[in-house]
Parts: structure tokens; C-alpha cells; sequence
């Protein structure tokens, strides 16, 4: 059950991401000239309010703002950054038996990625509307809403609602009208530098409706939010609003303020310009009537349970009051983002598992915890597949019993085989927040030849030999940087050079670039990879170079027939040498270093140990599964692991070294079979230095 589950969980949740975007885009390409068809009444129109207590309190200046249930009425990419599981409910107090009932629920399915849903019933009960004889009126509202909000990356967070609206008037037997329709809100949420300073966009009310009234009103708004944050709770916001309608002359601005005392006690203030409200000439005291004064106050339960007030008094149309409960429920995203971003890697948080394996699959594998028991607050362990798929996980809170077993079965009970790599992740968190992590390998299915090879060393002839040395390939990650050659040109033969000649020629022997000069022979020389007529060389190894010196007194000297690329090589200048160390290679999808490949680095650190002056540059690389985004982290995280385990095992200095992640760009088999992508998963560890 566990699979499947985790299976919809992850199907769902991959296909809205894909198409959140999509619709969207679409929503803004709808021309704003499109008028949502008549709906509702001039009475029923002052009765759309937004709900919940706490924006009301700001004055309702919450575009840039909006986050969880609330971003349901505000701005839809509030969804996107919703942090917690939210249940909410309102009640709204006004004039003459007038009721407003809202029910909100919002969830984060993961980080970046929320939806939600709410119900908005409000009814005026039955007034007398003249004063006289006639019938009494009566008026419902409802809406149905619901939402989703989808993250482009850390600062752009998208958001599309739908609504399904039903209204009812009635003034008597002789008049009872029924009118239903559906609208869409699109919004947008920026982060300007830091999630402390955001820019908010919303387009309103805008889609197919059926009724033959009033227009409901298309806006449109613009926002800006200050918000300052103690973890993933947020004491401060200040936010200021714009919104227009669209089909009307009716414009508003809001600006409001909220701050916690303590995180415990909320108190927010706003203030509302309307230009609706009449007038018949402009004057101070026209606006200061124009200006809505509001004020709310709220009590907070360690960011669980929340109880919000607000007053906002409307004229002669009287004073609204509105009550909000809210829970939340669910582990913080930004916080376990966190966690995961500062989680310390401990290789000896748990040993490395005892294996039992008969008859090709697994009988049993016992781990054994090496933690501090006192300061555990939780722990999980997960036994996954190279891929990722959690096959089985164990969990708890408090002490880590002394053995964990896995009894070869995944969630449904089915023994697991041993020719699949399997791979367990322990985490630990103690009392203050900080977790420690260790990910390791408990089934090695398979060996391959060449996690074994031993890379080939290249040394220079003595005499007039001219060396490559394509150290810009080796470090740089930019694309169009790595198709350049440095040579470096070392000539014994030829003491006082008069002219000389440097010549590149591919497989065939064709041309590609010559280059000349008299007097002297550069010690060091570029080329852009490109030919005479400026397109980039593909194969640069099947290239040649050919190198003429002619001397003052005469004397000539060649060097031909060498091949522009070597890899792998030494190569000395002066007396600093460079030096590809062997490869350390990693499973699918993880970045955690095998054991198998832990002897590899130590040797290699031990290379390391007798050079002076060194640089070191790790490069990180991946197979071509997956999107781009996905394998470059993916090649940074195994460059830093290998980093790591240099710097805390083996002493080395993490000044002396660079890392860089290539991704999927720069492969060494181009094949599609899974031992060409296992030998693609990798890094590359380049030394240069003094030999001592």
C-alpha cells in the first residue's frame, strides 16, 4: 500500500507540476477586453467580501503577502508557498441577520507545490429594502474554490483558482432569481533578492458566466510585502496594495501592517482608500470618508492554533467583525529544507549493514546505530533502490534501538532480490535541530571491469618534446571555454629561433589552423578549437599538430604527428606536474561515496600528500537521466562529497581545492547501455603541483 500510495502521490504531483505553468500562460493571454457576462445584483455586490480575519485586520493589502488558505481569495500563488497544512474557518458579524460562513483547507504537497479548496456561503436573511409595503428582500451567495500554486525555481511562484458561483435573489413570490457562473483567478508572487521583500500580480475574476444582471467585476492588482522571519515563522509584514477594476472606474490602495509580540499575540492595522464610496467634489474630508480604518488582533499557539479578530467599520453600512480559527497541521517545508541544507554527514552515524544473502535474495540485514541515544529526539531509515524508490523505511522517536533489522521484504511483503542495488539513508535529529546523516550501500549487484581500471600515465620525451596540457577543458564550466586548447611549448633544439611555424590538421590530414611567428617561440599558446573559418572542431582528439623551428644559424627542428588531446596524462612544466587521478565512481541518482571507491580517494589522497603548492580541482559529472537542473545538482553534491572526504578524513586543506559540477555535458561513453551510464556517473580529480 505504502508503494502505491507514494506512487499516485508522486504521478499526481508530477503532471500538475507540468501543466501549472501551462495554464497559466494561458489565463494571461486571454485579451483583458473580455467581459464576464452579467451576474448578481447592486445590493449583492457589497456583500463579496473577502473572509478571513487576519487580512482584514491589514486593510486587505495582501497580494504580495498571501500564503496558505488565504491565498484562495488574495493571490493563488500564495499556494506555492504554503508551508504548512491548513484548516481554516470564519464567521463574519454584520447589520440585520447578514451572515458570512467560510471553510478553507490548504496543503503542501512538497516544497513549492500547494493546493487548497474553500467554501463561502453568505446570506442576508430577509429585510424590508423600502422602508414600505413591499416585499421583503432576501439575498445567498456561494462560492466553491479551488486552487493550485506551483514554484519556478527559489523566486518565481505561480498560482491559478477556479470558482464555481451560485447566487439567489428574492423579493417575494413574484420575484425569485437564480443565477450560477465559473471564474478564474491567475496570480504571481516575485521574491526580490530574499523571500523578505516580495513582489505580488493578480488578474481577477475572469471567466464563462450565465445570468443576465450585473457585470462582476474583472481586477486586477499589484502588490509589495516586507516580511521578516524567525525560522519559517513570519513576526512582520508590511504590505502595500493597487487594484483596479477593470470595467468599472472603481480603483483601491491598502497599506497594513502586522507584527507578533512574542509569537504569540498579533496585532495588525490597515487602512483602505476606495474612490466608490461617492462624492460629488474632491476635498479633504471627502477622502478622509473615503478611507477605511481596520484593526485586528489575533493569539497564536506555537504556530498550531491560531484565533484572529478583526474590525473594520463601513459607514453607515455599519461595523464588520469577523472571527477566524485556523490550524495547522504537518512538519515545516522551509524548515526541513533546512535541515536537509545544514544536515551534518556523519559516515559512522550507522555502521556499514551486515549483509545475509541465500539463494539470490536477501535474508536479512542488520544495521547498528553509532549516535549519542540521549539527545535523539527522532529517526528514520530508509531502504531504497539506486534510484530513489523507497523500498521499505523504518521510523521513531527517542532512543534508536541498538540493532535495526530489514528482513529483505519491501512494503507488500515480497522478498527482495539480490541482484538490485540497494541502498539505505539514516537520519538522526536531536533535541536542538541539527540532524546528522549517513547514506550508504548494502548490495553491490554487480562489479564492473572498469571500477578497477587503472588510469594510464602520460610522461613527456626529453629533448624538444612540446606538450598539451588542456587545463581550461579540465576546470572551466563553460561550454564554449572547454572547446579551447592551451599548448604549452617547451624547445631545447633550436637555442636562438628565427621564425617557426605551428600547424593543426584533423584525422585526414586537412588543414584546420596554422599559426606563425619569428623571433621566439611562445611559451604558451591558445587555441579556440575553432578552424580557419570559425566553426568549432568536434573531434578535437583525432587532431594533430605539427611544429617547425627554424634556427638563425639555419638549423631546423620539427615535431609532428602528435596528437592534440591525451587523456589521461602527467605533464611537467617548469617543475610543476599535473596529474589526472583515477576516477571515483557513484551509484544512479546518488551522491554518496561507495565503499568500494573509499581505498581509491585514500591512495589518492596520499598522492595528494607528496606534492607542495597544490591545486586540486574535483569535477563533478552524471549520467543523462534526468533534466538538466536535476544533474548538474546532482554533480555538484558528488564533487562536494568527494571534497568532503578529503578535507575530514584525510586532513587536506579545502583552500587548495575547487569544485564544479558538469552534469550530463561532458560524457566519456556516449552509449545508452546501463554500464555506459554507470561509467559517466563519476568524478574527476585533477592535481597540480610541486612533486616534493
Amino acid at each position: 500500500m505504502e508503494n502505491n500510495e507514494i506512487f499516485r502521490k508522486n504521478t499526481v504531483s508530477t503532471l500538475l507540476h507540468q501543466i501549472i505553468p501551462y495554464f497559466f500562460i494561458l489565463f494571461l493571454l486571454v485579451p483583458s477586453t473580455i467581459r464576464s457576462a452579467n451576474f448578481g445584483t447592486d445590493t449583492a455586490e457589497y456583500l463579496k467580501i473577502n473572509p478571513e480575519a487576519g487580512p482584514a485586520g491589514m486593510g486587505e493589502a495582501y497580494t504580495a503577502i498571501a500564503e496558505g488558505t488565504n491565498a484562495l481569495q488574495y493571490n493563488p500563488a500564495g499556494l506555492a508557498i504554503m508551508d504548512k497544512g491548513e484548516l481554516t474557518a470564519t464567521e463574519l458579524f454584520w447589520f440585520n441577520s447578514i451572515y458570512m460562513t467560510h471553510l478553507a483547507f490548504g496543503y503542501p504537497l512538497d516544497y513549492g507545490f500547494g493546493v487548497g479548496g474553500s467554501l463561502l456561503w453568505i446570506s442576508s436573511g430577509s429585510f424590508d429594502s423600502t422602508g414600505g409595503a413591499a416585499a421583503p428582500v432576501s439575498m445567498e451567495d456561494g462560492v466553491i474554490n479551488i486552487g493550485v500554486g506551483k514554484s519556478i525555481g527559489e523566486n518565481i511562484h505561480l498560482g491559478l483558482s477556479l470558482h464555481g458561483l451560485y447566487e439567489h435573489f428574492s423579493a417575494g413570490p413574484s420575484l425569485s432569481v437564480s443565477s450560477m457562473g465559473f471564474s478564474t483567478d491567475a496570480g504571481a508572487v516575485f521574491y526580490l533578492g530574499s523571500r523578505n521583500l516580495t513582489l505580488g500580480l493578480t488578474a481577477k475574476n475572469m471567466g464563462i458566466l450565465f445570468g443576465n444582471l450585473d457585470p462582476l467585476p474583472m481586477e486586477a492588482a499589484i502588490g509589495l510585502g516586507y516580511r521578516l522571519y524567525n525560522g519559517s515563522f513570519d513576526f512582520l509584514n508590511v504590505a502595500l496594495d493597487f487594484s483596479k477594476v477593470i470595467n468599472t472606474d472603481n480603483f483601491f490602495a491598502a497599506l497594513g501592517a502586522e507584527v507578533y509580540v512574542f509569537q504569540a499575540v498579533a496585532l495588525r492595522f490597515g487602512l483602505r482608500y476606495n474612490n466608490a464610496l461617492g462624492m460629488d467634489r474632491v476635498s479633504f474630508s471627502n477622502i478622509q470618508n473615503m478611507l477605511i480604518f481596520s484593526a485586528g488582533a489575533g493569539i497564536n499557539i506555537n504556530d498550531t492554533f491560531t484565533v484572529d479578530y478583526s474590525y473594520t467599520p463601513m459607514g453607515d453600512l455599519g461595523q464588520i467583525q469577523r472571527i477566524t480559527l485556523k490550524i495547522k497541521f504537518g512538519d515545516s517545508w522551509y524548515e526541513r529544507k533546512m535541515a536537509e541544507k545544514n544536515v551534518k554527514i556523519e559516515p559512522k552515524a550507522i555502521e556499514i549493514p551486515e549483509v545475509n544473502v541465500a539463494g539470490g535474495e536477501i535474508k536479512n540485514v542488520s544495521f547498528k546505530p553509532n549516535v549519542p541515544q540521549e539527545n535523539v529526539k527522532e529517526w528514520t531509515l530508509a531502504i531504497k533502490t539506486s534510484d530513489g524508490k523507497i523500498v521499505k523505511s523504518f521510523s521513531g522517536v527517542g532512543e534508536v534501538p541498538k540493532t535495526l533489522n530489514w528482513d529483505g521484504t519491501d512494503a507488500y511483503g515480497r522478498i527482495s532480490k539480490s541482484d538490485v542495488n540497494y541502498v539505505f539513508d539514516f537520519k538522526a535529529k536531536n533535541d536542538a535541530g541539527q540532524t546528522i546523516k549517513t547514506i550508504g550501500q548494502i548490495v553491490q549487484a554487480k562489479q564492473f571491469d572498469y571500477m578497477h581500471e587503472e588510469d594510464k600515465k602520460f610522461t613527456p620525451l626529453k629533448g624538444g618534446e612540446m606538450l598539451v596540457a588542456p587545463v581550461t577543458l579540465l576546470v572551466s564550466s563553460d561550454a564554449e571555454e572547454r572547446k579551447s586548447v592551451p599548448f604549452v611549448m617547451v624547445n631545447k633544439d633550436i637555442k636562438q629561433v628565427k621564425n617557426w611555424d605551428f600547424a593543426i590538421y584533423d584525422g585526414n590530414g586537412a588543414l584546420l589552423k596554422k599559426f606563425s611567428g619569428g623571433d621566439m617561440i611562445p611559451s604558451y599558446l591558445v587555441w579556440d578549437g575553432k578552424d580557419s573559418y570559425g566553426n568549432y572542431v568536434k573531434d578535437l582528439k583525432s587532431c594533430k599538430y605539427v611544429l617547425d623551428l627554424t634556427g638563425v644559424d639555419g638549423k631546423k627542428a620539427e615535431i609532428k604527428d602528435r596528437q592534440v588531446m591525451r587523456d589521461p596524462f602527467v605533464i611537467s612544466v617548469g617543475s610543476r606536474k599535473l596529474k589526472m587521478a583515477q576516477r571515483i565512481y557513484f551509484e544512479n541518482n546518488l551522491y554518496a561515496i561507495n565503499p568500494q571507491m573509499m581505498p581509491r580517494l585514500d591512495s589518492i589522497a596520499a598522492d595528494i600528500s607528496g606534492y607542495s603548492n597544490v591545486q586540486i580541482y574535483i569535477q563533478g559529472h552524471s549520467s543523462s537521466e534526468g533534466d538538466t537542473a536535476y544533474n548538474i545538482k546532482l554533480s555538484q553534491d558528488r564533487a562536494k562529497s568527494v571534497l568532503r572526504y578529503l578535507v575530514e578524513k584525510h586532513r587536506i586543506s579545502p583552500l587548495s581545492i575547487t569544485t564544479v559540477g558538469y552534469g550530463a555535458n561532458i560524457p566519456i561513453d556516449k552509449g545508452t547501455t546501463e554500464d555506459a551510464k554507470m561509467r559517466n556517473r563519476r568524478v574527476e580529480i585533477i592535481i597540480i603541483g610541486e612533486k616534493e
